[in-house]
């Protein structure tokens, strides 16, 4: 029998749905929810669940969190939660007010790109050689940068490497998605798209199709951050969410 995703739930106001990336969880959003962000807004912080395997569902995951509410709410989705964001608001546009999308690492055309692939056969390789931990590690520099992986806590570094079948089960999850981009420009939810000025360069792409096909779409680039921007700039986060939903 398949489990209801675990839900952090946080403040009061707008209901605003936290997605997290890969080799994470709720705690992503820890700044977010001991912010002042929760004198403002109803944060739900959920953990993806284990036992899925497709993108629709960790969406229709996020929709079910909504409940019998039928208010339009905000959804903010990281990495791969980003998808997760962007699968929902196409296919229940009624139950969502916007998106921010925090580089969706999904290929910027219709097929799966080359660096998709090399990623999933990479992490496999070294999980077969070298275990888990090496494997998620792999995957955690590659996509953050060395850089940003040895700023992370040693904490937060042993969490996120023992998430390695999340992780292998999320990138094949990438490669099994499809876009459909010419089905954005139906999409009229507006949609924030944020990317980091010191991200990986393969995010941008992806940014620039989504922005020339979501017709409501606006895209920024936060300063000195990279691919965890909210974390990294939780401040410049927490202003362009409140620009964003209108109560800046």
């Amino acid at each position: 029998m398949a489990t209801a995703p675990h839900v952090v739930t946080v403040g009061e106001g707008p209901r605003v749905v936290l997605v997290h990336g890969s080799a994470a969880d709720h705690t992503t959003w820890s700044i977010q929810l001991a912010s002042s962000l929760r004198s403002r807004y109803t944060l739900h912080a959920i953990d993806r669940r284990t036992d899925v395997t497709e993108v629709s569902d960790h969406a229709d995951d996020v929709v079910a969190i909504l409940g019998a509410d039928l208010a339009p709410a905000f959804v903010v989705g990281s990495s791969f939660g980003a998808v997760v964001a962007l699968d929902a608001v196409r296919r229940h546009p009624t139950r969502f007010a916007g998106a921010v999308l925090i580089e969706p690492p999904m290929a910027p055309t219709n097929e799966p790109t080359a660096d998709q692939q090399l990623l999933l056969a990479g992490f496999d390789a070294r999980r077969a050689a070298a275990g888990d931990e090496a494997a998620a590690e792999l995957f955690l520099r590659t996509v953050l940068g060395d850089a940003a992986y040895e700023r992370m806590p040693r904490a937060y570094q042993d969490r996120s490497k023992a998430k390695a079948p999340q992780i292998r089960a999320d990138c094949a999850a990438l490669l099994a998605y499809r876009p459909r981009y010419e089905e954005l420009r139906s999409v009229t939810t507006p949609v924030q798209l944020l990317g980091g000025e010191r991200s990986a360069a393969y995010f941008r792409p992806t940014l620039d199709a989504l922005a020339a096909h979501l017709p409501a779409a606006r895209l920024d680039l936060i300063p000195g951050a990279g691919h965890m921007l909210h974390a990294e700039a939780h401040r410049k986060f927490a202003e362009v969410l409140d620009r964003f939903t209108g109560l800046a």
